[in-house]
């Protein structure tokens, strides 16, 4: 058998009602309806995967890409069996009468494993819950077979990808007013800008210029903005914007993947379709981040509390200074302010969904994991335009940060989806 490795740039469980329905694959240039089941298989892995990933010592940093491996291994082993689509980086002839579902079983069994090891007991208890829900027989064993022939690909070929490199953040002592102080003792995705993204040419490649001078009008404009509606106790900021700030600070990589799960369920997206769609968005994701967390390091700006708490020492006669101003939301990120980490995400999500959907208008539904209630985006312009807003209202983050971040992420969903998940030629 003929391999070919195509390497380009470098779940509580869930389970669905499987009946037959009619399903479209988003994305083709001329679409045909075809005879799918919804999808059992993906959203249960994606759940696996997110209990096991929320283990101590991993956070957004490592589950971000954690998911991307993810999403590559199973990617690419579905569209080897289904086809209709092209590899994003395993092109490796499928065996005949392989199982699809069990080469997802096979192929995220083996990435998990392989990058969250001390969680075997969760992984192992979801790939006998998969096992369970495929037929026996001679397409189980080889789909199984194969899926962790490709998933063993994907990790071979990100070996020295920079993934969790030992890495440190210089701390500026004494810190020049502007500079970053980390708000605990391991600063957050350090190595996250030094590694080999998956697609973007490098991880520098949509840096933005910079927050705004300390001694122009438009940081006096930015910072008076977040002291007023940002603080713990502003009188202007609304009951809805406190609402919208508190939600947008739960956790994102959880928030964000109970949604993805819940858009392949509600769109009853089949095998193939699920598999696409969660390796557009993971891809995306971690490319964002890493480019994000780039630009955060390199510029080490500091964070709206530590700025206004010292404004009277930035050098702007605009920006007074308030030694007791406090933000909305608890705890000091513990990673630079600029660019904003959920802006440069939840956009590139957004753009990936409506590329999916084909149209600005999304329908998308984000749970709440805290009991505020869940909100919904009719376009993709409403969901880019709260959780920048929100940041502010939260008191975190600058609106340089938020419009800069928001560009990353828009940039990198461009260049991903013009590369990768399209049709087969």
């Amino acid at each position: 058998m003929k391999r070919k490795l195509m390497v380009s740039g470098m779940v509580a469980t869930l389970l669905v009602t499987a009946v037959a329905v009619a399903a479209l694959w988003p994305g083709d240039s001329s679409e045909t309806a075809a005879a799918a089941t919804p999808d059992a298989h993906i959203a249960h892995w994606d759940a696996v995967a997110m209990e096991a990933a929320m283990a101590p010592g991993n956070g957004p940093a490592e589950q971000y890409t954690i998911f991307a491996y993810l999403g590559i291994a199973v990617y690419d082993s579905v569209v080897a069996i289904e086809g209709g689509y092209a590899p994003f980086l395993v092109d490796q002839e499928a065996p005949d009468g392989a199982s699809a579902e069990a080469a997802v079983a096979g192929a995220a069994r083996k990435v998990l494993l392989h990058y969250i090891p001390a969680q075997s007991a969760i992984i192992e208890n979801g790939y006998l819950t998969a096992l369970a829900m495929i037929p026996d027989g001679p397409g189980k064993q080889s789909g199984l077979a194969f899926g962790e022939s490709v998933a063993e690909q994907v990790i071979a070929a990100r070996a020295n990808d920079g993934f969790k490199a030992p890495a440190e953040y210089p701390v500026p002592d004494p810190a020049e007013p502007g500079e970053w102080i980390p708000s605990g003792p391991k600063p957050i995705g350090v190595y996250s800008g030094k590694m080999t993204p998956f697609v973007l040419k490098s991880a520098d490649q949509f840096r933005p210029a910079g927050a705004p001078a300390l001694d122009s009008k438009q940081w006096a404009k930015e910072y008076n903005e977040v002291r007023v509606l940002g603080s713990a106790d502003s009188a202007v900021r609304t009951p809805e914007q406190t609402l919208a700030a508190k939600f947008w600070a739960e956790h994102p990589v959880a928030q964000s993947h109970a949604s993805y799960r819940q858009f392949v369920t509600e769109r009853e997206l089949g095998l193939g379709d699920a598999s696409r769609f969660m390796a557009m968005v993971t891809v995306t994701q971690a490319d964002a981040f890493i480019a994000c967390f780039d630009a955060k390091y390199h510029y080490a700006f500091w964070r709206p509390a530590t700025a206004i708490q010292n404004g009277d020492n930035d050098g702007n006669p605009a920006t007074p200074g308030d030694p007791a101003w406090k933000q909305l939301l608890g705890g000091i990120p513990n990673h630079p302010e600029y660019p904003s980490a959920h802006s440069c995400l939840t956009p590139a999500a957004a753009e990936v969904i409506s590329r999916f959907v084909k149209s600005e208008h999304i329908d998308f539904t984000i749970p709440s994991l805290t009991g505020l209630g869940d909100r919904h985006y009719a376009k993709a312009k409403d969901l880019r335009t709260e959780v920048a807003e929100a940041r502010i209202w939260g008191g975190i983050h600058f609106r340089s940060a938020v419009e800069d971040g928001s560009k990353i992420g828009m940039k990198t969903a461009h260049e991903v989806l013009s590369k990768h998940f399209k049709k087969a030629r």
